[in-house]
C-alpha cells in the first residue's frame, strides 16, 4: 500500500503504535487511535486520511480501538479540515449466512453476527454521522490475501495441496470470496481520488469458485490438481450440521471450524459498484495473486 502511493506522488503520514521501515516521502508518527491528542497531532496538515486500523484478536480492545479510534481519527479530521476520509471496514458487517447462495450488494442490510463485527459496524454508523464536514468513503473487502502476509493466512492450505492431503469437503463450486493485497491497494488508491466516490460504500471481492482457487494453487505448486470431493448429498448434509452448530459459540469461535464453513462457503459479495462508479477492474487478479505468494513462500523457506 506505501509504495502504491509513494509511486503515485503522494508524501505519506503512518500513524502507528511501531515504527516501521523507512521508506522515501513517509514519515512515520508513534501513537495511538485511542488517543485524542494523538490524533489530532498526526493528522495536521493531511489532506487525506486512509483508514485501515483496527482490532481483530484482543476482544477486550474492540469497541476503545474499531469505534472509539475511528471517532477519535474523525473528529481530528473535522478539526484539522481534512477533505477526505477513507475507512477500510469489513466485509463481515454484512453478517451473511455462508450457507446460502446469495449475492450481496452495498445494498444489503448489516446483520454483524459477532463483537467484531459489530464494532466495524459501529465505525462504520460513526462516520456516517458525520454529514458534510469531512467526505467519507467506505470500503469493505473481503478476505484479503498476498505475499509478505506477516499472517501466513494461505499457507495450511498451499501446504495441504501441495501433500495431496486437500479433498473438497463442500464441493468445488463453494465460493471462495478473496481479493489480492495489490488490488486492495489499488482500490484504495481509486477511491482516495475519484470525486465520484464520496459518500459511498464499496465492496470489494475477486470471487472465484473453490475449485478455481485450489485448482490454480496446485498448478502453480506443480503438483496434481485434487480430485477428492464429498457426494453432493453428503456435502448438503454437512451444511446442515454447520449450520446449527455455529449456535455453539465455543465451537464457531474456532479456527478449525471457521475452516470448515470456508470450504462450504456459499455466499458472495458484488464488486460492481466499483466498476459503475470508478471504472476498477482488478489490476492484478487472484489467479496471478495465488502466483505471487507461492513464489514468496518458496523465498521464505516455509514451503
Amino acid at each position: 500500500m506505501q509504495s502504491l502511493l509513494v509511486k503515485s506522488g503522494f508524501h505519506l503520514r503512518v500513524l502507528a503504535r511501531k515504527p516501521g521501515p523507512p521508506l522515501p516521502q513517509v514519515t512515520h508518527f508513534l501513537g495511538d487511535l485511542t488517543d485524542p491528542s494523538e490524533c489530532r497531532r498526526a493528522v495536521n496538515d493531511i489532506s487525506v486520511i486512509i483508514h485501515m486500523a483496527g482490532e481483530k484478536l484482543d476482544s477486550s480492545r474492540f469497541w476503545s480501538v474499531n469505534v472509539q479510534g475511528t471517532k477519535n481519527l474523525l473528529d481530528a479530521a473535522v478539526c484539522e479540515g481534512v477533505e477526505r476520509f477513507v475507512h477500510v471496514s469489513s466485509i463481515g458487517v454484512i453478517g451473511a449466512d455462508p450457507f446460502q447462495a446469495v449475492v450481496f450488494d452495498e445494498n444489503a442490510p448489516c446483520r454483524p453476527q459477532d463483537d467484531y463485527e459489530r464494532t466495524k459496524w459501529g465505525a462504520e454508523k460513526v462516520l456516517r454521522q458525520v454529514g458534510v464536514e469531512v467526505p467519507v468513503v467506505i470500503l469493505r473487502p473481503v478476505n484479503v490475501f498476498g505475499d509478505r502476509d506477516p499472517d501466513q493466512t494461505l499457507l495450511a492450505l498451499a501446504r495441504t495441496v501441495r501433500d495431496g492431503r486437500f479433498v473438497f469437503v463442500g464441493g468445488r463450486d463453494s465460493i471462495i470470496n478473496m481479493v489480492f493485497v495489490d488490488d486492495v491497494a489499488h482500490a484504495i488508491l481509486g477511491i482516495a481520488e475519484h470525486p465520484s466516490a464520496v459518500g459511498r460504500t464499496y465492496h470489494l471481492s475477486d470471487t472465484c469458485t473453490l475449485g478455481e482457487f485450489v485448482d490454480t494453487l496446485a498448478d502453480h505448486l506443480g503438483v496434481k490438481r485434487p480430485t477428492l470431493e464429498m457426494p453432493k448429498p453428503v456435502a448438503r448434509l454437512v451444511r446442515v450440521v454447520l449450520r446449527g452448530a455455529r449456535k455453539l459459540r465455543w465451537l464457531s469461535n474456532s479456527a478449525g471450524f471457521g475452516r470448515l464453513v470456508s470450504l462450504n462457503n456459499q455466499a458472495s459479495f458484488a464488486s460492481s459498484r466499483l466498476a459503475d462508479d470508478l471504472g476498477f477492474a482488478f489490476p492484478v487478479g487472484w489467479r496471478h495473486g495465488v502466483k505471487r505468494m507461492v513464489a514468496w513462500y518458496r523465498s521464505q523457506g516455509i514451503l
